[in-house]
């Protein structure tokens, strides 16, 4: 397998196994045990336990979360990878209790891979579409 090939399958297999199984217990298959981490929130260094958190949250908020990922890029250590995010809104989330409502919205995400595991992670996904289509106006 080439090293871009390579690259490739460990991006997918961390979208199967983070964001569409949930798979907490396989996580430490494809990330370091320290990672850092880069959102319109903010940066820092974060350990794979609190991220095994910050999945199940988001699954147990959406159960029948997905990531169709509808193109994989490398450059070096990088693989970018973009597609569409869709889920149901079962569980709260950011104080907004359950509303029942299909989501649909966009994400885009960078990773660094180090010694065949993602190292760092880049991550911007439309919050501000997936609040309104929960019914919520981040503007109001």
């Amino acid at each position: 397998m080439s090293a871009d090939d390579e690259h490739k399958a460990i991006a997918k297999r961390y979208v199967d196994v983070v964001w569409n199984d949930g798979d907490v217990d396989a996580m430490d298959d494809v990330l370091t045990d320290q990672q850092v981490y880069h959102d319109p929130t903010g940066s820092g260094e974060e350990p794979l336990s609190e991220f095994e958190s910050f999945v199940s949250n988001y699954h147990e908020t959406f159960p029948d979360l997905h990531f169709e990922v509808e193109r994989y890029m490398r450059d070096g250590d990088y693989v970018a990878f973009w597609g569409r995010i869709t889920g149901t809104h079962e569980g709260p989330f950011m104080g907004i209790e359950p509303t029942g409502e299909s989501v649909e919205i966009m994400g885009i995400h960078v990773v660094r891979i180090a010694d065949g595991k993602i190292a760092e992670r880049w991550a911007n996904v439309d919050l501000f579409g997936l609040l309104q289509q929960i019914g919520h106006d981040p503007l109001a």
